[in-house]
């Protein structure tokens, strides 16, 4: 299998999901499978270049709300205050629960 591991981070980035990666790699049958299976083992180089970009994705969209909520923009503020919550309940999750 060919190393993914830059492009799985840019999908990431974008909110990809492992079936959409798979498909944007034209990947069937079994190198679809190992790449989506890989995608959700921890400590896999997939997984954590996945994780990564999910995360620098994240951080991408509050950067931008943080920017327009400084110049006042109400609607920034707001997001960025839901996105906040959503993160911590997310996090809460999966410390209790494993999810």
């Amino acid at each position: 299998m060919n190393d993914y591991t830059a492009q799985i981070r840019s999908f990431g980035a974008l909110g990809y999901s492992p079936e959409r990666i798979a498909a944007s790699l034209n990947l069937t049958g079994k190198e679809k499978t190992n790449l989506i299976v890989r995608l959700a083992i921890p400590d896999d180089p997939y997984y954590m270049a996945y994780q990564n970009g999910l995360a620098i994705g994240s951080w991408n969209i509050d950067a931008e709300l943080a920017k327009q909520a400084e110049k006042g923009d109400v609607d920034s503020i707001s997001a960025l205050a839901e996105r906040s919550k959503e993160r911590r309940i997310k996090d809460l999750k999966k410390q209790l629960f494993g999810i």
